[in-house]
């Protein structure tokens, strides 16, 4: 059962939305963490539970460049020829005949060591189990309901949301307003919890889509991230802001891709995969399986689109302040895009690949002033506060939505 707390009717003259209120988190398993559930709260054991005694668990497993799935099950220990043939001729789109590089593996054995089935990331909401039925291969998406693997990463956003019915809208929403300042890969590990007050349209008295957020706390073991919806008069207009005044979104998002993983970051001398040779690495790299959306990380302007070297098929933006941002080893681009056009923070521009100089599908993301790459570690770009004759009416504004997020007395926590 979904806690939810219809508090305002919004004005309007016809289907007016209703106000919804919902907690939920992710336990991350050990106790007296702040981010454990508490004894009152609503729990979800979603997901399989690694000690048990009928069945084992190996994983996750990142898949190296030259895995392969006989290599994946060897190093399990849990080898198995049936498998091995049966994994490299399956016969669907989206599992791979050998594993992606970078993305991960979980495998589930009798205490015999006979795989009962085998998991695959496709992306970071997406993951695929493969079960032996009768000597066949059957696979199919993983559902939520116990048959996730006992390991989650930065997905486990959705996980929880998805396990309570929250809908996907909302979820999507919370990720656009905290990419700028959270690592969803790496923050989330360790447990985290979230309350969202957002709007629920009605039409004759049917639940429709979702609307806009309007407040949302994402509470995780090293801080407190808070947004607001709120109307800047003197602006014109209306965006989210933290509770300090100062606007929730950044001037660049952290990473290109939300859920992803760091495999190589900046550096004036790293030994390159392919050419044997020492050399500076003038970007970050992240890990995501091919055809994962890459999007922008600030406003700017498409200086390039097309195949440039070692980078392969490469976007180029210009941002204001003399910045540019590279995103090089795609797969393909975002249909239309072209030089001389305008985007957006957020907007989609390609997806993953390999093309170029890499050994295995990863984001190739860089970031120039003036030309010299830069470590994007470094770049700080903190927006304006609210001017002072706006900040009391923010204040009350933010009183009455945590007056609001409070009534979500309870949390719906699924466990790890």
């Amino acid at each position: 059962m979904l806690l939810s707390c219809c508090l305002v009717p919004l004005t309007g003259a016809t289907a007016a939305p209703v106000l919804e209120v919902v907690s939920f988190g992710m336990d991350d398993g050990r106790t007296g963490s702040a981010m454990t559930a508490a004894p009152q709260d609503f729990l979800y054991d979603g997901v399989p539970d690694i000690n048990s005694q009928q069945t084992s668990w190996s994983g996750p497993i990142l898949v190296a460049p030259n895995d392969t799935w006989q290599t994946i099950l060897a190093r399990s220990q849990t080898p198995d020829n049936a498998w091995t043939a049966r994994l490299t001729r399956a016969d669907r789109l989206d599992w791979p005949q050998r594993p992606v590089r970078g993305s991960k593996v979980w495998i589930e054995w009798t205490g015999i060591h006979t795989p009962l089935a085998v998991f695959y990331s496709v992306s970071a909401r997406q993951m695929l189990m493969a079960r032996m039925i009768e000597g066949e291969l059957r696979i199919r998406e993983a559902t939520r309901d116990g048959e996730q693997p006992p390991e989650l990463s930065g997905g486990a956003l959705y996980v929880a949301a998805d396990t309570i019915g929250l809908p996907e809208e909302i979820v999507d929403q919370m990720v656009a307003l905290f990419s700028g300042e959270l690592d969803f890969h790496r923050d989330l590990t360790q447990g985290f919890k979230g309350t969202v007050l957002f709007e629920m349209q009605f039409d004759e008295g049917q639940i429709g889509r979702p609307g806009r957020i309007l407040a949302a706390r994402l509470m995780t073991p090293q801080r407190t991230h808070t947004a607001y919806l709120f109307d800047d008069v003197a602006a014109g207009e209306r965006q989210y802001y933290g509770s300090d005044g100062h606007p929730v979104q950044q001037t660049f998002l952290q990473s290109p891709i939300p859920f992803s993983r760091k495999t190589s970051g900046y550096s004036v001398a790293r030994f390159h995969p392919i050419l044997q040779i020492w050399r500076a690495h003038t970007g970050v790299d992240f890990a995501a399986p091919a055809g994962t959306p890459v999007r922008v990380t600030a406003d700017g302007v498409v200086e390039f689109v097309g195949v440039r070297g070692g980078y392969g098929k490469l976007v180029l933006i210009r941002h204001a302040d003399r910045l540019s941002t590279y995103y090089g080893h795609l797969q393909g681009f975002s249909k239309g895009l072209k030089a001389g056009m305008a985007v957006h923070q957020g907007d989609l521009l390609g997806t993953v690949g390999m093309s170029g100089l890499a050994t295995g599908p990863h984001l190739h993301y860089e970031l120039r002033r003036l030309g010299q790459p830069f470590d994007p570690a470094l770049l700080r770009s903190p927006a304006p506060s609210l001017p002072a004759n706006q900040l009391a009416r923010f204040d009350h504004l933010v009183h009455w939505y945590e007056t609001q997020l409070s009534a979500s007395t309870r949390s719906h926590f699924v466990t790890r």
